[in-house]
């Protein structure tokens, strides 16, 4: 047995509810202590170090950000110079056949948006630059040559060519955007142990003991996906808990894989609509700054009833991306129509909504998924996209609690840091890093009410009835930061100092 003491342990039963010691037995929570006791364990001294249930990401590409953390990426860069130095360097060590993949660019952070054209003066080779929503990518003509993709081209359903006087530009988006991102992968099974390895290690070192991840549709194959998971995560393992959201594409096909309490089965996965950043984020009415534009649907109503309606013939939930208010009213409509046998369908960044969705949404089986760090990222520009009225129920945690609606909380990493620390700080601040402007103060959430996303929250909408809390008979997955995010100002700069899974220390500073 060992004992956790010598440092502020907070269970998260109730607000403030605190022990002075923990017993764990085996991978569960045996008891708890208002005062260290003697008894037979091995003491594990915490050295004033402050202890919470284990955090949970409840939104996160785990493949994707492996990819991102090995590869070139644009995300930390505000100038477009620094970003044609990175392309240039990085086209030139690769034959003209080959793809380069790059990851975060951001129009906005930059204020510049490339083309195709400079692209084609920077590199040879087949180039995918993805925008930091990762719902539309610049790619190059070496690449367009390599699709067999010419002006006259059309869009697609739910994707979208741009054209200047009948000319691409490169830009494309959605399932357009697609298309270039499945010819240049070619993934095995090794490759993905790699990815899922080098986040993992990242995840566990800023206190992360479970995430939420959707993978399987994607990387050419599910089979090999799924064994890298089965390789790579569970006890002995790389101790890391995967919920599996399953890509509607492939949720038929995943019906026999032996799923476990590690890899843990999880609802049907699809789009509603697109990116705020793209414009193709689907509102009730176009866009402020482009009026002849809503924004794209990626499912008539009609096809958004079918998918709901084929999870349902699975006894499944649903876990839709919705970003605009249409989506979100499309969305209500078909799960209305067909509510789910048992559990709760998942509501995946709902970043746009307005009084009356809130309403129908408090008396539906549904619980929201959030990512907070949007509001650093996104704001001021995103009120120049759908205006100041549309903008004051963006991002709206504080209306979703008071509703009496479960939210959790996720990053969606890699397109936001993967560090909890920076998620619960913008829930409480609603502001970007480095700037003192805060955003529609309304939906500020309290430091706990933000601490819950990650850890009570997280775990009813994971389904995971024994964990989120530290009490006996839960798992004794645990995070030890340096200091109290409840009572400290500055909670993105915290450090993690310990991370603890099925009662083994799998990190330590």
């Amino acid at each position: 047995m060992k004992l956790f003491y010598g440092g502020t342990i907070y269970t998260m039963q109730q607000e403030d509810h605190k022990v002075k010691a923990v017993l764990v037995e085996g991978n569960r929570i045996k008891a708890l202590y208002d005062e260290v006791p003697e008894i037979e364990a091995e003491y594990f001294d915490l050295q004033g170090a402050v202890m919470f249930p284990g955090f949970v990401d409840t939104h996160i590409h785990l493949v994707g950000t492996g990819m991102a953390l090995g590869s070139v990426n644009f995300k930390d860069d505000t100038s477009i110079e620094e970003v044609k130095e990175q392309l240039r360097n990085a086209a030139r060590q690769l034959p003209s056949e080959s793809w380069l993949v790059c990851e975060g660019y951001n129009d906005n952070q930059l204020n510049y948006r490339l083309t195709r054209n400079e692209i084609d003066e920077l590199a040879d080779c087949r180039v995918i630059i993805k925008r930091v929503c990762r719902h539309a990518a610049i790619v190059n003509s070496a690449a367009l040559k390599a699709m067999n993709i010419q002006d006259d081209v059309e869009d697609m359903d739910a994707g979208h060519f741009e054209k200047i006087e009948g000319r691409l530009n490169g830009w494309v988006h959605d399932h357009a955007m697609d298309l270039f991102v499945n010819a240049s992968l070619n993934e095995t099974v090794d490759s993905l142990k790699r990815h899922m390895e080098r986040a993992a290690y990242e995840m566990h070192a800023v206190g992360l003991t479970g995430i939420h991840t959707e993978d399987l549709g994607y990387y050419n194959s599910p089979d090999n996906v799924f064994t890298a998971y089965t390789q790579v995560f569970g006890k002995n393992k790389i101790q890391l808990r995967l919920n599996l959201l399953r890509h509607y594409s492939v949720f038929e096909d995943l019906a026999d894989y032996p799923f476990t309490d590690w890899l843990k089965k999880d609802a049907m996965k699809f789009y509603a609509d697109g990116a705020l950043g793209g414009r193709t984020a689907l509102f009730r009415e176009p866009y402020s700054d482009q009026s002849d534009t809503n924004g794209l649907a990626i499912f008539s109503q009609e096809e958004l009833e079918e998918q709901v309606q084929r999870a349902r013939r699975h006894n499944a939930t649903v876990a839709v991306h919705i970003i605009g208010d249409r989506a979100c009213e499309m969305v209500l409509d078909a799960i209305e129509k067909y509510p789910p046998i048992s559990g709760h369908d998942r509501l995946i960044h709902v970043s746009f909504l307005s009084p009356d969705l809130i309403g129908r949404m408090k008396n539906m089986p549904v619980t929201c998924d959030v990512q907070p760090l949007f509001a650093t990222s996104d704001f001021p520009w995103a009120i120049d996209r759908v205006g100041e009225k549309r903008s004051r129920y963006a991002y709206a945690w504080k209306s979703l609690v008071e509703a009496g609606i479960m939210i959790g909380g996720g990053s969606d990493s890699p397109i936001e840091s993967f560090n909890p620390l920076k998620s619960i700080d913008a829930a409480v601040n609603r502001r970007p890093f480095g700037s003192q402007t805060q955003y529609f103060t309304e939906e500020c959430l309290s430091v706990y009410e933000a601490l819950k996303l990650f850890t009570v929250n997280a775990a009813v909408v994971g389904h995971r009835p024994d964990n989120g809390m530290i009490k006996a008979g839960y798992l004794a997955d645990f995070t030890v930061l340096e200091r109290d995010l409840l009572t400290t100002g500055n909670i993105a700069d915290i450090r993690n100092k310990m991370t603890i899974v099925d009662g083994d220390i799998v990190y330590r500073q």
